[in-house]
């Protein structure tokens, strides 16, 4: 769903919360919807590390029955200077996985591109200024004309679900109000989608929409928005994110909610879903403008009816933190 995938882009900045050597610039749940009905949740982090001068983005797209059974992370490092330094993506999408592990040296990305019994090696030449393409807010805001109304961005990005260096488009269209917050629209292209976002002057996202596609995305305050009775597995978010991620370190959350995060997880109980084909050390997506990456997305008709509201499936807090261990994701040297 390349729509998903671009959608969080523009979700961070200035809004930050510090752990020793790691800033937090941005942290929330998102819900993501086809037309009116509810298929899915995105877990997305921004984070520069000042030990080590870099930013890294973190995301976890999941999608019920009605959207695919979508799963898909990234982990993804840059320079400070928006300069590519590796990723791990990968996407499970029924029982078909697929992972990319890039690194980037000299000018060139080099990557493995792993799907199902297919291997690709990619070893291409870069041009000077080619960026993530899950770091284009933050590109954008690092420019010098910033955020102005009226302003396109002409770029050349990486693709991480495939390692393509794609050009695209942004155009901020101008100001507005969205559910009573003052926000951007912005129009994004890139890899022949389109798609619009709307972001706050910090640069986060509020939503997105894919017209073609009929996606959107919203941020909410509190999790269980997000997830809605979904599963959460809970092992492999603490494995992909250090910890499960409180949704809360956004202005839309710290505008609305007074209490406690409400993120009521379920532990998963997808046999398909392991630390293996989720996030491992060659593994997950997310990406962009405010949509995700994956073009699987597909919606299917005639399904089983959902499980009841409130309930919560079998668990095995065991088996699952068994799986966690196996589930390391790369971190930048």
């Amino acid at each position: 769903m390349v729509y998903l995938k671009y959608v969080f882009l523009f979700l961070y900045l200035f809004c930050s919360k510090s752990f020793a050597d790691v800033t937090i610039l941005f942290d929330g749940y998102s819900k993501v919807l086809s037309g009116s009905v509810h298929i899915g949740y995105v877990v997305n982090r921004y984070e520069f590390d000042n030990k080590k001068n870099q930013f890294i983005s973190t995301y976890f797209i999941k999608t019920n029955e009605l959207g695919g059974n979508l799963t898909e992370s990234l982990k993804a490092y840059a320079t400070k200077d928006m300069k590519p330094i590796s990723y791990q993506y990968t996407t499970l999408l029924g029982k078909q996985t697929k992972t990319v592990d890039a690194k980037f040296e000299k000018n060139k990305i080099l990557a493995t591109i792993t799907d199902g019994t297919k291997i690709e090696k990619v070893n291409k030449v870069m041009d000077k200024g080619v960026f993530l393409s899950t770091f284009l807010a933050y590109t954008m805001l690092k420019s010098p004309k910033g955020f102005q109304v009226d302003t396109q961005y002409n770029y050349e990005a990486v693709a991480e679900e495939d390692a393509l260096i794609t050009k695209g488009i942004a155009i901020i269209k101008g100001q507005e109000m969205y559910n009573g917050n003052k926000v951007y629209k912005v129009i994004n292209e890139f890899k022949d989608s389109k798609f619009v976002s709307y972001v706050n002057e910090r640069g986060e996202v509020y939503a997105t929409k894919s017209p073609a596609q009929s996606i959107s995305t919203e941020l909410v305050a509190q999790p269980s928005e997000a997830t809605n009775n979904m599963s959460i597995p809970i092992p492999l978010l603490k494995a992909l994110f250090g910890e499960v991620p409180t949704g809360q370190n956004n202005e839309l959350s710290k505008l609305r909610n007074a209490g406690a995060p409400n993120i009521a997880p379920q532990a998963t109980t997808d046999t398909n879903i392991t630390p293996e084909t989720v996030a491992s050390p060659t593994p997950i997506p997310g990406k962009q403008i405010g949509i995700p990456k994956n073009k699987g997305l597909q919606l299917k008709g005639g399904t089983k009816n959902p499980p009841a509201a409130g309930s919560t499936p079998a668990q095995d807090p065991e088996n699952n933190n068994q799986e966690a261990k196996k589930f390391k994701p790369k971190t930048d040297e």
